[in-house]
């Protein structure tokens, strides 16, 4: 008697056979419902004209999917201007993603990128009352490496991804962050005064990344990059560490670029920014 073959999928897919069966008007369908609500999300209100010219569709194929999408509350249509635009129902099911979203499930795939390229330890950190606490890290592969351990938290006037949170803070957020004008010391490079903080913290803010040059750990360096919410309050940060010998002055620039740009995806992942 033969063996049977059995064929395992992840849950909430459909088999091989019922994913083929799916290229017909129903799929196109939809996804050109789902074209219709980006042009909507990108404009105060459009025409039903309007609308086709930017979707590439014919009006009549537009009209009938607007309509559709009306009656779920989707989008709406203004009859005194003829204006389509997105409804209260699409705010409802966006509302469900804030009610879910979490950081380090969303940015998990993009840092074990970063750490690959880079080959360097890489952090996610977020805000926790008065410090920071690292909520995901992918390790390098070398044997001297940076390590903080999940759930270690870290000063947020002394390490990158606290600075980077600082420099996009407002001014009033920050004074109440930082309390007194003596910090804590960690070493002898650590800012102890707001006023040398709040200097490094300008020269952050139009850089776009931060540098902990061995403020928190001797020997340690860091570049990181502060992630925002849809307010464009700082959350949390992304940030590469490493023994000083192998962030030398030359590779900070490079590292602090690349830092920035996947701090820029997280945002849009996280936010919508």
């Amino acid at each position: 008697m033969s063996d049977a073959v059995t064929t395992t999928r992840r849950r909430g897919r459909p088999s091989n056979a019922a994913a083929g069966a799916e290229t017909g008007g129903e799929v196109q369908s939809l996804d050109r419902a789902i074209a219709l609500l980006e042009v909507l999300a990108a404009a105060d209100g459009v025409t039903l004209s309007e609308v086709a010219r930017r979707a590439e569709l014919p009006t009549s194929t537009v009209h009938r999917l607007l309509t559709t999408l009306e009656r779920r509350g989707l989008v709406g249509h203004d009859a005194e201007t003829g204006h389509w635009l997105v409804g209260l129902g699409l705010f409802r099911i966006g509302s469900a993603y804030l009610r879910n979203r979490r950081l380090p499930e969303i940015g998990r795939a993009t840092i074990r990128e970063l750490s690959f390229a880079v080959n360097e330890t890489v952090n996610l950190a977020m805000i926790d009352g008065p410090e920071l606490i690292c909520v995901a890290q992918v390790e390098s592969h070398a044997a001297v490496r940076a390590f903080f351990r999940i759930g270690a938290r870290l000063p947020i006037h002394a390490s990158g991804s606290g600075k980077a949170i600082l420099s996009v803070m407002s001014p009033e957020a920050r004074r109440d962050w930082l309390g007194g004008d003596q910090l804590a010391r960690y070493t002898d490079h650590t800012h102890v005064s707001r006023r040398a903080l709040q200097a490094d913290l300008a020269v952050i803010g139009e850089r776009g990344f931060s540098i902990d040059d061995e403020e928190h750990t001797l020997g340690m360096r860091c570049v990181a990059a502060a992630i925002l919410d849809e307010w464009k309050e700082p959350i949390g940060a992304v940030s590469i560490s490493a023994p000083v010998v192998r962030m030398p002055p030359e590779r900070i620039a490079e590292l602090g670029a690349q830092v920035r740009e996947v701090a820029r995806k997280l945002t849009t992942r996280y936010s919508g920014l």
